[in-house]
């Protein structure tokens, strides 16, 4: 009994969905296989065996990339292809009356919403992180849509023309940054910008042109929100000001359809949280802002913000003045189970002495940081907040690993992703400066500037810097960010941002591209 078992399990394995499919023949007999099992396992001499997840390797994937650093192109390992899918200016946009016209750059984030029966076709979503004038596009930030398909090779195919995102029916926006597709099925795109006034948003003419009062709202106070797209029409629908203002980074949506957790690119950034009134419905809800724990692995409590407009306005300094906890530029948010990842992106110093005084409290990894009031944050972090426990503790402390040339610095982006069976973040640098150590020392000496691009193992509970694997680095003067992967794990989508103009055709602009080979 105990040998029938273990040769079914054997069998079993052979047929893993991440290795090559057994084939129908093999599949036809799985039943009987199933059915055996059943009854073998009623026996009381049964052995019973927990069930076996079968992984790959990462190292078996691909070979991490060296440190070389004398490049003007975007590095990948050996045996991935990169497509360029949408370059910025090249590349026309069409708006809903026909007309063309270059499209903007900077862009940011990534959302690809497949088809409901073919997952290797769907719409491109790209944010554009922008905040100038633009007649023909909306002045301001913005967003491009696209329909791609996969065939056979692996190569995406156009299906589309790239279609203008419409935001003049919300007030227009600015400096389009992350963002999420909700369970609703509506994109939300963070607004990476809160102005102190209309001259402000207007950047002596430069930025936005039209500053009227939108609804209640002065111009400048319309600005810094997460924004509502409906990807159907190609158009905003609203703003959530119930989410508050503040310079919204990026968002994570829960499974019961009404709570949200959001960034904020600030020095000082709060953590928020926003549960709604109804059920897929986030425009009205409870803002609240995190209080960390008394002590580093204690649990935190989350403020109620007043839910009026004028306190929404304000959200950041309500917030701290209830007490909240100040972090050093929240950015990406990912969530894998209860456990969201954050990217601290860090600053080189800041002196948070008013906002004591205001009644904000420094996180504890920032204490380890701080002379007084005055903190200094070079590198940078990954935290890790636990939303059964509300636990947010240090995941990953960036810095110069052992080997001299890894040196993990200001992580924005980061995404979950499932590969070879397990589940990694995919850890986007964007780095404040070539000094203070935040790049390996030959790359210093030849004043260059490169962000690189890290995979993380997740079952390491707790990680050092020698776990990262370089993946990708970038065009020299480029961050990159907005990676997510394909419903199928074949293709990696990813922009790269603001490379150096000297690096030469196409390398010299924003571009987003394809880069496929994960399911060798």
């Amino acid at each position: 009994m105990i040998n029938k078992t273990l040769t079914l399990l054997s069998i079993s394995l052979s047929c893993g969905i991440l290795l090559s499919s057994c084939g129908q023949d093999e599949d036809k007999g799985a039943e009987t296989q199933t059915k055996e099992t059943k009854e073998i396992s009623t026996s009381e001499d049964t052995l019973k065996l927990e069930p076996v997840v079968q992984t790959i390797p990462l190292d078996s994937i691909f070979t991490p990339l060296d440190t070389s650093f004398t490049h003007n192109v975007l590095l990948v390992p050996e045996g991935f292809k990169i497509q360029i899918l949408f370059s910025e200016k090249i590349d026309l946009v069409t708006k809903a009356d026909g007309s063309k016209h270059p499209a903007k750059g900077n862009h940011d984030q990534l959302a690809f919403i497949p088809d409901e029966d073919n997952p290797s076709t769907g719409w491109l979503f790209v944010s554009h992180e922008t905040k100038y004038a633009d007649p023909n596009l909306g002045d301001g930030g913005g967003a491009t849509m696209f329909k791609i398909a996969k065939d056979e090779n692996n190569q995406w195919n156009m299906l589309s023309e790239y279609e203008h995102v419409d935001f003049s029916g919300v007030g227009n926006t600015d400096r389009n940054c992350g963002g999420a597709v909700g369970p609703n099925g509506m994109i939300y795109t963070c607004e990476e910008y809160e102005p102190k006034d209309n001259a402000t948003i207007n950047r002596k003419g430069k930025g936005h042109t039209k500053t009227d009062s939108v609804g209640n709202l002065d111009y400048w106070q319309n600005i810094g929100y997460v924004v509502e797209v409906d990807p159907k029409t190609r158009k905003a629908t609203q703003k959530m000001i119930a989410m508050g203002r503040y310079f919204h980074e990026d968002l994570e949506f829960m499974e019961d359809n009404k709570t949200v957790y959001l960034s904020d690119d600030y020095e000082p950034a709060v953590f928020f949280k926003f549960v709604a009134d109804k059920e897929l419905d986030y425009s009205q809800g409870q803002l609240y802002a995190y209080k960390q724990g008394e002590t580093e692995g204690t649990a935190g409590t989350w403020l109620p913000l007043a839910r009026d407009t004028a306190t929404m306005i304000r959200a950041r300094d309500a917030a701290i003045e209830l007490g909240a906890t100040m972090y050093m530029r929240h950015e990406w948010l990912g969530r894998v189970g209860n456990k969201i990842y954050i990217g601290e992106t860090g600053h080189d110093e800041t002196n948070w002495s008013n906002r004591i005084k205001q009644g904000g409290n420094i996180s504890h990894a920032l204490q380890r940081k701080a002379e007084g009031n005055i903190v200094r944050d070079v590198h940078g972090r990954l935290l890790v907040f636990d939303t059964e426990t509300d636990f947010m503790l240090t995941h990953l402390e960036g810095g110069i690993a052992k080997d001299g040339a890894t040196v993990f610095s200001n992580p924005d982006c980061v995404t979950p992703a499932r590969i070879g069976g397990k589940d990694y973040l995919i850890i986007h640098e964007d780095i404040n400066g070539n000094d203070k150590g935040r790049v390996a020392e030959h790359a210093y000496k030849k004043n260059k500037y490169y962000c690189e691009l890290y995979l993380l193992d997740l079952s390491i509970e707790q990680p050092t810097l020698e776990d990262l694997k370089r993946f990708a680095i970038a065009p020299m003067g480029a961050e990159l960010t907005g990676g997510i992967m394909s419903p199928d794990g074949s293709t990696l989508f990813l922009n790269v941002q603001h490379p150096h103009a000297s690096n030469g055709d196409p390398y010299n602009r924003s571009i987003t591209v394809a880069i496929t080979g994960w399911d060798r």
